[in-house]
């Protein structure tokens, strides 16, 4: 009974099962306790307010820690994801030795993928922090590649190249053969970076002095560095090599972009004065949003290294007791270390909410299995490419963490039976 009429332990609970209004309504009934203040740090860093995260968290936590509280293990990790924001290596690797030292139980499963992560920070801890200037606004065109995402013309280290657009993957990545034109210096092994497909390869950590996009110049980039096979998909019909792409650091960093159809993105732009759209929240490091379906408000990830739009079995429960005439069917997912095949029904006409657009996409891919990472539960899904493609164009903005449609009729098209859903890695305890 103390549960129900506990503050904390319901904006926990309400938290946790990413009941983002019921949070929002609790979190001034919150005490000035260690308790309140992580509750209020885990919002923060969901909000991608990382200077508010560290000081809610910073402050609960040596309370936490001398009550053998598990709410210190957890907020070790959250403490982690704001330093990795913020490129603070070399204190996020501190925060996850703590939890590895001195947390281990509580890590329980996650243990491997804590020292995972740990392993990539502490070979960055000697880094300085990726920085970006911007010498004024510019429309860079963009391009479909084979796998039907994007890519973009970039100079890294004064050498050219193709980068795709992945704001789904948690790093940004290069080949081993790119890295080599770059000149770029190993820093040391990331060790098993996870990716769409279930697969967990070993990867190296090196950082790039300079990147000019456009009129942006993004300064040490960190970047994973992995061999060419692992990031040469193969899809029937199609096949795509990859050198380079842009993760959710550097999105993070271009603070708004804005995608013109599927001709070109805008960036440098002046502070946008406009609040519609949608709230962008955070699940470690992928961008997530709220929609309306199945009579509940639940949380998809935003991904436009993803060609289209794929449900999780946290959807599938919702809907399969009246989903037997619906077309079952194995795929093809490609991802990091190649593809993997999906056991997946295929929704005729799935109807949701977006804030106030009503939308309706044709031939959904359900998975039937619950699966471990990026787009499987909690998430119900991902939202590809498909849900802005008859759109003007779609902008991911970090500063006021909103997205936005900016529509011209939002997509009704059959999605395609194959997908590449965000190739590149995640790397999260």
């Amino acid at each position: 009974m103390a549960g129900q009429t506990d503050p904390v332990a319901q904006a926990e609970a309400a938290f946790d099962a990413w009941r983002m209004d019921e949070v929002s309504a609790l979190l001034p009934t919150l005490p000035d306790t260690a308790d309140g203040d992580y509750v209020r740090g885990l919002v923060a860093n969901r909000l991608n307010d990382i200077e508010a995260s560290k000081r809610f968290l910073q402050r609960a936590l040596p309370e936490l820690e001398r009550q053998h509280s598990p709410r210190a293990t957890n907020a070790l990790l959250t403490l982690s994801d704001d330093y990795q924001k913020a490129a603070a290596y070399a204190d996020q690797a501190n925060a996850l030795r703590e939890a590895v030292e001195h947390h281990a139980k509580d890590l329980g499963s996650a243990a491997q993928g804590v020292k995972d992560v740990l392993a990539l920070a502490s070979a960055l801890s000697g880094s300085p922090p990726q920085t970006i200037t911007f010498s004024g606004p510019s429309r860079l065109p963009i391009r479909r590649n084979p796998l039907g995402t994007f890519d973009v013309e970039a100079v890294a280290n004064g050498v050219g190249g193709s980068w795709m657009l992945d704001s789904g993957a948690n790093y940004s990545v290069v080949s081993e053969s790119f890295a080599k034109r770059l000149g770029l210096s190993i820093k040391g092994t990331a060790g098993g970076v996870g990716s769409t497909t279930g697969a967990s390869v070993q990867s190296n950590v090196a950082v790039v002095k300079e990147i000019r996009l456009g009129t942006a110049t993004l300064r040490n980039v960190a970047v994973l560095v992995v061999r060419d096979d692992l990031l040469h998909m193969k899809l029937p019909g199609k096949e795509h090599q990859i050198s380079a792409a842009f993760g959710f650091p550097v999105f993070q960093a271009l603070g708004r972009i804005s995608f013109r159809g599927d001709k070109a993105i805008l960036i440098g732009s002046a502070t946008d004065t406009r609040e519609d759209g949608v709230q962008i929240y955070m699940d470690g490091l992928t961008p997530v949003v709220m929609v309306a379906t199945e009579g509940e408000s639940v949380p998809v990830g935003l991904d436009t290294g993803s060609s289209t739009t794929s449900l999780s079995s946290a959807y599938w429960m919702k809907v399969k007791d009246r989903a037997d005439a619906w077309p079952r069917s194995r795929q093809s997912s490609a991802g990091l270390g190649g593809a993997r095949s999906l056991d997946t029904v295929s929704q005729p006409e799935w109807k949701f909410a977006l804030g106030k657009d009503e939308v309706i996409l044709k031939n959904v891919r359900i998975e039937t299995e619950s699966r471990p990472g990026p787009g499987g539960p909690p998430m119900f899904g991902t939202l590809g490419q498909d849900l802005w493609a008859n759109a003007a164009g779609f902008t991911l903005d970090f500063r006021s963490m909103r997205f936005r449609i900016d529509r011209a009729g939002l997509s009704k098209r059959p999605v395609s039976g194959n997908d590449c859903a965000s190739p590149l890695p995640r790397c999260a305890p």
